[in-house]
């Protein structure tokens, strides 16, 4: 008797489970995805942010004063690091998902480098160290928001013949590499030993830490060389940039600006291979100056670069309104897409220049923000060429007004940037389960952090007869388990570097 009641009580808890499970499955706020017929739409977009480290422009506000003793410098390296990690989580906040940390400013360094001296805005000595590795806190710092970390650095740019620097500087042992216009100093982009040495540096910067890119901006040789004939005329009390010597030994019969044109682009493709070899998955990029014709006359020319395959991404510098003269914003974006077809584009805003006469009220960043969004399409409706913003620069976003605007216009909803570059997809997509109201899944081999998202049903069906939903960014961290806010359907992607996997499975999960 006792095996029959103990065998009906069985039967009835099943009775009750499968119940249960049925209720369950009528009381769905939201409906399951039906893995035969839906398909999931990702909306991707990069967020960056420049954080400018010459002349302090955002950081390092605090200098450690090292000759004032041990304990002045203690507290005043401890609010340098604090502001780092204030402002990086602040750019955080405002809704973009990358930093792009200017780490090499004027042939000086914000890391501890074997090649470069310090920085001298990190303390009151030139060439001695702040006693903690900046570079290495703001790596750790973004991955640990889920935000990518591009190192930037401008390349050519050696700073003003006064600017604070030790008699032992690399600039003074290779002084046969340097040519002096105006009174700034810069590297003669012509010497094949210069190129050399910017391939060493990129080696550097990307073997040493766990970056998502590196990105050069637009010094590149000065501006006002080109189109004054064989040598450039000197301005009043301004020495000539005078490479004749190296034109005749390495010019091999091209005219003077199509050598100093290629000896940009063999920088160019020097720094994308170093970045590459250190790290297949990162991505190179380069910042030119906003119109084609501004960047030529530095002797840039991006579309070489992109025929030659040697740049991941570029950000021109589009820092204009709509309804200016020369550079209306609209046709200044239209013509980057017609030029760079197969290059991700992502367009640099000026921040800086909100309540200016050009930019007085903050609907012009919205619009912009929607025409980067309504770009051309590629070969398919869901591959752009532009594929985000980048602003400049941090201290003019992270303010509260700004912020605000960002956050309830353009960035209402967070995102994770692209696949972009040559790395493609480096990681394997995770498996995920439900375990209660949690969303749970297993390390993935290669990985550095995770991307939740929450998929929403939109009106758009699929061939099928099935329905489109999209998928709305929810988290990314290091861990293996997220608590979900809302029913729903589920999925993750694995991240490393600059790459995302695939989707995992799709699971519905019930929060009670």
């Amino acid at each position: 008797m006792k095996r029959l009641l103990t065998l009906f009580s069985l039967l009835a808890l099943i009775f009750v489970s499968a119940t249960a499970f049925c209720q369950d499955d009528e009381e769905l706020s939201v409906r399951k995805f039906d893995v035969q017929k839906d398909s999931v739409y990702i909306p991707f977009e990069f967020r960056g942010a420049w954080l400018s480290t010459v002349e302090s422009i955002d950081w390092p506000k605090v200098r450690i004063m090292l000759k004032e003793g041990k304990k002045t410098a203690a507290s005043q390296r401890e609010q340098q690091k604090k502001d780092l990690v204030s402002l990086i989580t602040k750019i955080h906040r405002s809704g973009c998902n990358a930093v792009m940390f200017q780490v090499v400013s004027n042939t000086d360094a914000l890391y501890p480098s074997k090649i470069l001296q310090w920085a001298p805005s990190l303390t009151d000595t030139p060439g001695e160290g702040p006693g903690y590795d900046p570079l290495a806190l703001a790596v750790k710092t973004a991955h640990s928001l889920g935000m990518q970390i591009h190192a930037w650095i401008n390349p050519l740019r050696i700073g003003k013949v006064d600017f604070p620097r030790r008699a032992d500087n690399i600039c003074y042992k290779k002084a046969e590499l340097v040519q002096q216009h105006g009174d700034r100093l810069y590297w003669d982009p012509g010497q094949p030993k210069v190129r050399e040495y910017l391939g060493e540096l990129a080696t550097e910067i990307m073997t040493k830490y766990d970056l998502d890119g590196l990105h050069i901006d637009d010094y590149f040789y000065p501006d006002g060389l080109k189109g004054t004939g064989e040598q450039a005329k000197p301005k009043k009390d301004e020495k000539v940039w005078n490479d004749e010597a190296l034109f005749r030994k390495y010019g091999e019969g091209k005219t003077l600006d199509e050598w100093r044109e290629s000896n940009i682009d063999e920088i160019v493709r020097i720094m994308h291979e170093a970045v590459h070899k250190a790290k297949p998955f990162a991505v190179f990029g380069v910042s030119p100056a906003g119109r084609l014709v501004n960047t030529q006359a530095l002797y840039a020319d991006p579309r070489n670069w992109a025929k030659q395959g040697t740049i991941d991404y570029l950000i021109p510098q589009i820092y204009w309104q709509h309804g200016h003269q020369i550079a209306d914003f609209k046709l200044v974006l239209d013509s980057w897409a017609g030029i760079l077809k197969d290059v991700p584009v992502i367009v640099g805003m000026a921040a800086y220049r909100y309540k200016s006469k050009a930019f007085p009220e903050f609907s012009e960043y919205v619009l912009q923000v929607k025409e980067c969004r309504e770009a051309p399409y590629l070969d398919n409706e869901y591959r752009q060429n532009v594929i985000g913003q980048c602003w400049f620069t941090t201290h003019n976003i992270i303010t509260d007004e700004f912020t605000s605007n960002m956050l309830n216009t353009f960035y209402q909803e967070a995102a994770i940037a692209p696949n972009f570059g040559n790395g493609g997809v480096a990681v394997a997509s995770p498996d995920i389960f439900r375990m209660g109201s949690h969303v749970r899944w297993g390390e993935v081999k290669g990985a550095d952090r995770y991307a939740v998202f929450r998929l929403e049903e939109t009106q758009e069906k699929t061939a099928e007869g099935g329905t489109v939903w999209k998928a709305v960014y929810q988290d990314a961290f290091h861990g293996f388990i997220y608590k979900c806010k809302e029913a729903g359907n589920y999925i993750v992607l694995s991240c490393k570097g600059a790459s995302h996997s695939e989707r995992s499975n799709v699971i519905y999960v019930k929060v009670k």
